[in-house]
């Protein structure tokens, strides 16, 4: 009997077709629940009641850990709207998170180099934006501002830092957009 045909291969075969999809499977689902718990623990520190909002952060790879790092988003967003990031651009983001006590070692400054590194996506931006706004809810007025005045105040200094149009100018065109998105949401 051929064994190329044979029932015992063909048996193995399925066997090994349906151990790869339940590996799927199961990769999927924990990656379900990792994100489900991953939310809880952001709604938690955070205090945002938006559960969808929290899901976003946490599809994005923020965790508890790396949330000081997505508070810095708009300083990335902002050096990348030209297309790229120069070295002082990433300087003045890297001194922001030090200002901000993130240390060299700890994951949210890897994630503040990954996103200099290699542009972010576009939900990374989409997704603050709606942080924003949902944490602007939840402040006093003059929380609003010190908050406002803060992101805004570190956003132009990244793009200030670039030195505009042939190093002349302060700020392009392309990053004055951005930061007008920025002051829109935080209002």
């Amino acid at each position: 009997m051929d064994k190329s045909h044979s029932p015992q291969k063909w048996f193995n075969l399925e066997e090994l077709f349906f151990s790869e999809v339940d590996n799927r499977l199961l990769e999927r689902l924990r990656g379900e629940l990792e994100t489900a718990q991953t939310a809880e623990q952001i709604m938690r520190v955070t205090g945002i009641n938006d559960r969808a909002l929290a899901e976003a952060m946490a599809k994005l790879h923020i965790s508890v850990d790396t949330l000081a790092a997505f508070r810095l988003a708009p300083l990335v967003v902002v050096a990348w709207a030209d297309d790229r990031i120069d070295s002082n651009e990433r300087f003045v983001i890297t001194r922001a998170a030090e200002k901000a006590g993130i240390q060299p070692d700890e994951p949210a400054m890897e994630l503040l180099n990954a996103w200099t590194e290699k542009r972010p996506p576009k939900e990374l931006f989409e997704t603050w934006c709606d942080y924003a706004k949902a944490l602007n809810e939840s402040l006093t007025e003059v929380h609003r501002k010190s908050l406002r005045d803060e992101v805004l105040k570190q956003v132009r200094e990244v793009a200030e830092a670039a030195g505009g149009f042939l190093r002349f100018g302060s700020i392009s065109p392309s990053e004055k957009a951005v930061i007008e998105r920025i002051e829109q949401v935080l209002q």
